[in-house]
Order: C-alpha cells, then structure tokens, then sequence
C-alpha cells in the first residue's frame, strides 16, 4: 500500500507503509502531518490513521501524540501533555471523558495496603533511631522510683513520638514532591497523581500526609473508601484531591 504525505507544504511521495512508518520514527511526520492513500476521501491527520511512537527518550503527548522531551510535557492524572494540549485535555478531564479516564487504571484496595505496609517497615526503622534517648532514660532510671525522673522520661517519650511524626512525614512529602510516590508504591508500579494534573508541591504533599492520619483516626474507614469508591479514593484522596494509579 502506497502512501502521499505534505512535506513544507507540498505533496511528497509516494512510499510505502513501512517507510511512511520510518518517517514517522524519525520525525519527518509528526501527528499532525496530512497523508493521503487510494480510497480515501480526503487526506487525514497522520495520528487519525497510525499509533505514533515517539523518538527514543521522549514521552507521548495524550492529545495529539506526538513525542516530546519529559521536561516540554506537563504531567496530568491520566498521562502527560504538551503545553499546547493541555488546556484541552483539562476541559476533557473535567467534562468526564471516558476515553480520556481510560488512559489510566487506579490501585485497588490490597495492593495499597501492601504498599503502605512497605512504607511501614520503613519508616519504623527510622523511627526506632528517636527511641534511642528514652531507652537511655529508662536505663538510668532503673527499678527504683524514687531515682524515677518522670519529667525526663515523659519529655523524652514525647520527643520520641514528635520525631517519629516528623520524619514519617517528611519521608512521605519528599517521595511526592521529588518522584511522585513513596518508596512502597513505587516497588509496586503505583504513583500518586493530582486530577487537575501538575506536580506536588510541599504544602500538599504534607497536606496528604495529615489527611492520611484523619484516615487512620477513623478506625481506618477513610481507608475502606478506596474498597468501593469508583476512582479508588481513600479520605485522604478525597481532601486532596489526588489519586493512586499504575504507572511509572
């Protein structure tokens, strides 16, 4: 099958599918390139007709599909868009377009838990490092009330317990500012994503981890949400308005 394309205004060709493919590749046609074929009625958009693969090391467009450099798209929920195409996708997005909603598949509900136990483990340990002082404490102190300074043990616990709180949280802020997940989800293939799109910033990504708390201090129902929720969403999804997909 021979093809006809529009090169700087004027018809080229014809070639080959295998070389109009290789254009392609190459970049000679981009998504928006006219190409023609017997039968047709008119001459279409190159991206109507072909899956187009972007250049080696670019990312897709999820509007027009051409490729481009990672830092020339802006990420969104469903993918990654240029800046021309992203008020489009945006308008999609808010109008409900399946199509564009299929782009993306939500975490379910267990394999966010695993993900969660993973970043656990992981905090845990970091957490044990503030415990060290009121071990210490607990030593001096021995078995003997009266040398009990319970003001130095009650300060040290609480020491302990802040530390703790602060580091999980700036564990969890800096994964989403920095690579879009934490570590847990990331061995998993999850991420975490904003629905109107855009990267994370500080004041949410800490933001989303108080609201992870209020999840847990629901006796864990803010959790149970993402069990029947259409879009997978915990509370704390809810009050940040984000979401867990697959991804990389």
């Amino acid at each position: 099958m021979t093809w006809y394309y529009v090169l700087n205004g004027q018809q080229a060709g014809p070639v080959e599918d295998s070389e109009l493919q290789g254009l392609a590749a190459s970049g000679a046609i981009v998504g928006e390139t006219l190409v023609w074929r017997a039968g047709m009625p008119n001459w279409a958009q190159f991206r109507t007709l072909f899956q187009m693969a972007p250049p080696p090391g670019a990312v897709r467009c999820m509007q027009c599909g051409n490729g481009f450099a990672e830092e020339q798209t802006i990420p969104l929920s469903y993918g990654r868009a240029c800046a021309t195409c992203k008020p489009i996708v945006l308008q999609r997005i808010r109008e409900g377009d399946v199509s564009v909603r299929g782009n993306q598949r939500y975490a379910g509900f267990w394999i966010r838990v695993v993900a969660r136990m993973i970043d656990g483990v992981i905090t845990s340990m970091a957490g044990y490092i503030f415990q060290i002082p009121m071990l210490v404490v607990m030593t001096t102190m021995g078995n003997d009330p009266a040398k009990a300074n319970f003001w130095l043990f009650g300060s040290t616990a609480a020491f302990a317990i802040i530390m703790s709180i602060v580091a999980a949280g700036y564990y969890e802020a800096w994964f989403l500012v920095k690579k879009g997940a934490t570590p847990g989800k990331m061995i998993l293939g999850l991420k975490v994503v904003r629905a109107r799109g855009g990267e994370f910033r500080w004041g949410l990504a800490w933001g989303r981890y108080f609201a992870h708390m209020l999840s847990s201090l629901t006796m864990y129902v803010g959790f149970l949400m993402a069990a029947w929720d259409e879009e997978k969403r915990t509370l704390h999804d809810r009050i940040c308005d984000t979401r867990v997909v697959f991804g990389s």
